[in-house]
């Protein structure tokens, strides 16, 4: 039975003098990871923080995040790290929801924590994660994340035996707000997030030696991920505060990133940077990315452009710790006969059960589109104090995860959009993504998004927003030719009727690749 602090210990004696992370110019060691996150423990119990108790963080990335996604799970506690981006509104709802004692704040949120501390009746304690000492803006009494380590005498490594979470208990609370608006806490356990980093990273290639950048948010699992895959690898961890394409390009050549972690939008600002050139990027070996889909004609310009570097894309959701499906760098190499499934999201990951069912959660045809459910043990313990929530989801044994995709016969998931979202025009289902996905492949669109507008005859008709590239020009006919063109080639219902009376898509050809439940498009002119 391993919990994470136990690897934190492994490494602080193997290797105590590796660096384990990097932040802000500073460096620490294993061993000093291991004594800081031992110290803030005892500090936690001194502030009564007790079996079970939550400890909220608010503050962008930094090694102090990282410090206290363990700190609380060594005395048997739970972390909860904060959306930054929420209203105050909304903070105030989850403190309520997850009622933490002690509230950690860095230095970017301290107007927001003083606020927090008189409207959340369950804070008792500030802690400032700053160099500096707390200053007049925040209340009497907060203290210094870092003096109050200082004052602690060196802890032992067994001392929060009796005390500390198991590997089935959770240690961690990742607020989502999913399709309803309503912030839910996912209850991530050890075992959770333990089997997804090991039973995943082989298939990112991950490494003992590897640096890892953390830059996107670490509230959210696609970054926060990273965390428990670099300590089961024993890999050294490279905090960004957040995002910025000038400092993550400099700081990729400085600290010898070998592999990050990007949503599409930040891959496409730093391809679109006009210093990209500048920057030396040979120390990457693998860039994943995921959270969203990729646009195809976005991967392609990037292997162009990026020579020698590989690829891999994780899909999955905070419910699932996260990884359901992976698409591995082999599938990403020029010249790879599965270039072809580069609009895939992969194969399911060897811990997931993995299904495609209809609205009565029955197995549909292979090719076919449905809803994706799934059980395994990386699924999580359930929503915090939503029993009902809980049930819902887990209806059958299996997470219902509300996306729709479909597998092929070779087993790679291809996702069409969320279940919620789907379009119906005429009794057929379209999905935004797969219009999205064509789009997209039009050399004068930037972005795009697709949804659904109501119409007199077919209930709902597909609607798209267009941003070109600057300088480029298009009309909304030529784009209509183009997605027909492209949709109506790949994606036909079959045994449908298609022709003047049911839509303007060509009718198939012996080439066309047929699935039961895909679509007769019907763009319309207004698009």
């Amino acid at each position: 039975m391993i919990q994470f602090p136990d690897l934190i210990r492994k490494y602080a004696a193997a290797t105590p003098d590796r660096k384990a992370l990097h932040f802000e110019g500073r460096d620490y060691s294993w061993a000093q990871f291991n004594d800081r996150v031992h110290r803030m423990a005892q500090a936690l119990i001194g502030l009564g923080v007790g079996v079970g108790d939550r400890v909220a963080y608010l503050g962008q990335n930094s090694h102090w995040l990282v410090e206290t996604y363990f700190t609380p799970c060594m005395i048997g506690a739970i972390a909860a790290p904060i959306n930054f981006r929420l209203s105050e509104a909304e903070m105030v709802e989850v403190i309520a929801d997850c009622t933490p004692e002690v509230l950690i704040v860095d230095r970017h949120f301290t107007e927001r924590a003083a606020a927090l501390m008189e409207l959340c009746p369950s804070l008792k304690h500030l802690i400032l994660a700053d160099w500096d000492a707390p200053g007049d803006d925040l209340p009497a009494g907060t203290m210094s994340y870092d003096a109050v380590i200082e004052a602690m005498p060196p802890v032992p490594n067994d001392a929060f035996r009796d005390r500390a979470s198991q590997s089935d208990d959770t240690m961690i609370l990742f607020y989502t707000s999913g399709t309803t608006g309503v912030p839910k806490g996912v209850m991530l356990s050890h075992s959770n997030l333990l089997v997804n980093a090991t039973g995943s990273g082989h298939l990112y290639g991950f490494r003992q030696d590897d640096v890892l950048l953390l830059s996107g948010p670490m509230f959210h699992l696609g970054t926060g991920s990273r965390v428990y895959t670099a300590l089961c690898y024993g890999a050294t961890m490279v905090v960004q505060s957040k995002f910025e394409v000038d400092e993550t390009m400099e700081m990729i050549q400085s600290q010898g990133i070998t592999t990050m972690t990007l949503v599409p939008t930040m891959l496409r600002m730093i391809l679109d940077h006009p210093e990209f050139g500048r920057f030396d990027f040979s120390s990457i070996r693998c860039l994943t990315y995921g959270a969203a889909p990729m646009p195809v004609t976005l991967m392609e310009r990037a292997l162009r452009v990026i020579p020698g570097i590989t690829f891999c894309q994780g899909y999955g959701m905070t419910e699932t710790s996260p990884v359901l499906a992976v698409l591995p760098p082999a599938d990403h190499m020029p010249g790879s006969p599965m270039l072809v499934k580069l609009a895939s999201v992969g194969k399911p990951a060897i811990y997931c059960d993995l299904r495609i069912v209809d609205e009565n959660d029955q197995p549909v045809p292979m090719g076919q589109s449905g809803e994706i459910i799934v059980r395994g043990p990386q699924v999580m313990n359930g929503y915090w104090n939503r029993p009902e929530d809980t049930a819902h989801a887990m209806r059958g044994g299996f997470y219902h995860t509300g996306d729709a995709g479909y597998l092929d016969e070779d087993g790679y998931l291809f996702l069409v959009g969320r279940t919620k979202e789907m379009i119906i025009s005429g009794g057929e289902n379209v999905y935004p993504i797969e219009t999205e996905n064509a789009l997209s492949k039009h050399p004068a669109v930037a972005q795009c998004a697709v949804l659904g507008l109501p119409h007199p005859h077919w209930g709902e008709e597909v609607h798209a927003v267009v941003a070109l590239h600057p300088g480029q020009s298009v009309t909304a006919e030529a784009l209509i030719a183009h997605c027909r063109d492209l949709i109506a080639t790949t994606r036909h219902r079959a045994g449908s009727r298609c022709g003047p009376r049911r839509c303007r898509c060509r009718p198939p050809t012996r080439s066309t690749r047929t699935r039961s439940s895909a679509p007769c498009w019907r763009l319309g002119n207004d698009q």
